[in-house]
């Protein structure tokens, strides 16, 4: 091998190179980038707090305590007949409801697309076929419904009773964090979906200014503080994402939180800028 051929392929070889570790950085979550971490001794103190409050700790408490910035998010542009199309396989007149939503009508199923741009679905649920009420049902539904995104994660399945099945929740993400408030619930009993909530919000970007977040021990202190009952609750999951409340906007910015859910399908959402409660369902 002459010499300047074996120039040209080590300098393709370092192009290639730098090519995917900046895709790895492009593409990393920030709190993976982030250095700070708390120590075991704090892990254990918050630990041990949630024990004399009487909760039964069922995840892992995040040490990583990253400098995090505002997400800017916008509403989804997708239509009212649009999903009417989806969700019911065939185009229906729309019909303004008194809360101002749109609402189409098939048969036994429906769809209400509401002014905040959620979409419920409905069906009666009767003579369903039997089955079980895994996420695959759930998957399923989506897919053939060409309503699944890349960007989706199972985030819960909650048992609801014997007639009412279990729901199925998943959570949008955007560069390794759940946003919260973006989800797709599907309600499935004895093999069938019998209902379905959408509510979904386009990342756009986020701000400049990075901020320094409270680890996940401070966010069980608040945790305990804030919340109005304690003990006989068991907490399934402890995680960084992002939240916001309700906006009459086309675009808005949401804040990071720290996310303390517990295995009945409750949880409480602290900003992980202040400690304080941006929502709570507790």
């Amino acid at each position: 091998m002459d010499l300047s051929r074996a120039k040209t392929i080590l300098i393709i070889a370092f192009l290639l190179l730098n090519v995917f570790l900046g895709y790895r950085l492009w593409y990393t979550p920030q709190f993976l980038q982030a250095g700070q971490v708390i120590t075991s001794e704090e892990v254990e103190a918050a630990r041990q707090l949630l024990r004399e409050h009487g909760y039964e700790l069922q995840a892992a408490i995040p040490r990583e305590v990253p400098r995090l910035a505002l997400l800017h998010v916008s509403r989804e542009a997708k239509p009212p007949s649009a999903w009417a199309k989806l969700l019911l396989d065939e185009e229906v007149p729309g019909v303004v409801t008194e809360t101002g939503s749109i609402k189409f009508q098939s048969g036994e199923a429906s769809v209400e697309v509401a002014p905040n741009g959620q979409v419920i679905y409905r069906r009666d649920k009767t003579g369903a076929a039997s089955g079980d009420t895994s996420p695959q049902t759930a998957d399923g539904f989506l897919r053939e419904r060409q309503l699944w995104y890349d960007d989706l994660t199972l985030d819960a399945q909650q048992p609801l009773g014997t007639q009412e099945g279990s729901r199925i929740s998943y959570v949008q993400t955007h560069q390794g964090f759940p946003i919260f408030f973006s989800t797709i619930d599907v309600f499935v009993a004895d093999g069938f979906v019998y209902a379905a909530n959408f509510y979904r919000v386009n990342p756009l970007n986020f701000s400049e200014q990075e901020v320094q977040v409270i680890s996940a021990a401070e966010a069980m202190e608040a945790f305990v503080e804030i919340s109005a009952e304690s003990g006989e609750k068991k907490i399934t999951d402890i995680s960084l994402g992002y939240f916001s409340a309700e906006y009459d906007a086309e675009r808005w910015e949401i804040v990071p939180v720290w996310r303390i859910a517990a295995d009945d399908g409750s949880a409480l959402y602290i900003n992980a800028f202040t400690g304080e409660a941006e929502a709570s369902a507790l």
